[in-house]
């Protein structure tokens, strides 16, 4: 018994120092409900690079768009208040189909920004160029707002992946009034799923109260045969979006609607 007592100091060792490393890659200052807490995306273990500068031809494509000069891995949003940390989110089950073939299960951020002339300027990928890379301001994510509008501004949007060129999604994670914990925005029409959206359908809910009409998909992009709008509002913590497709009349006629269901 005292030989199996002696060795739990030492298992407790080993066991901590088989966790990962923890990389911070950013760190905001949040009020919630008048308590101040610090927000942070922790890497757990070093974040491995996805669409790096090191490919510039592979970057500028459109699968990394968002993602360019990015690093992906096991990645967490953390509170913490009064130095202590209060919980964790795994961001992880939020992203699909990234730009890397051994990405399941993994999320990834943009590191370092691409620039215009880095096309050129990366060719070969230089010493030079990495390190000019390196030195930039690495971009923020967490920027807060209020998107399910019930009064309080404490979610941030997660770019999730990176579809055809133009297209983007993104997912809202935070706090809310109703849900005090780290959670994935959900619609009203679909609870228990993340709202997957573009950046531009989420930005239409800062807008002026009432419902907002986005297109997502124009006739003809990429050979889009129908429109694809989505029709969204927020009150009160509860977002609701339904998506509509119209006819794409080449005659000139008023288009027709075709579909309108829950999103």
């Amino acid at each position: 018994m005292m030989k199996r007592l002696a060795l739990l100091p030492l298992i407790a060792l080993s066991l901590i120092a088989a966790a990962p490393p923890q990389y911070l890659r950013e760190q905001k200052n949040v009020v919630v409900g008048g308590r101040a807490e610090q927000w942070k995306l922790v890497w757990q273990g070093k974040p491995r690079s996805i669409c790096g500068p090191q490919d510039v031809e592979m970057a500028i494509t459109c699968p990394c768009t968002g993602f360019a000069y990015g690093e992906m891995g096991d990645l967490s949003l953390v509170r913490e208040a009064g130095g202590k940390e209060v919980e964790r989110m795994a961001l992880a089950p939020l992203f699909s189909e990234l730009p890397e073939s051994d990405s399941d299960g993994l999320a990834a951020m943009q590191w370092r920004p691409m620039l215009s002339g880095d096309f050129d300027a990366g060719q070969g990928a230089s010493a030079h160029f990495l390190a000019e890379v390196r030195k930039r301001p690495g971009p923020r994510v967490m920027r807060l707002a209020d998107y399910d509008r019930d009064g309080q501004t404490s979610e941030f949007l997660v770019q999730v992946s990176a579809g055809p060129c133009g297209h983007t999604a993104y997912a809202a994670v935070g706090v809310s009034k109703a849900r005090p914990r780290l959670h994935a925005l959900e619609s009203a029409s679909n609870p228990g799923q993340p709202l997957v959206m573009p950046g531009a359908a989420w930005q239409a809910l800062l807008g002026k109260p009432g419902a907002r009409r986005v297109t997502v998909w124009p006739c003809g992009d990429h050979g889009a045969e129908e429109r694809s709008e989505l029709v969204l509002s927020a009150r009160g913590g509860a977002i609701s979006v339904r998506q509509r497709s119209y006819s794409c009349p080449e005659d000139g006629s008023r288009e027709r609607l075709l579909s309108d269901q829950p999103f």
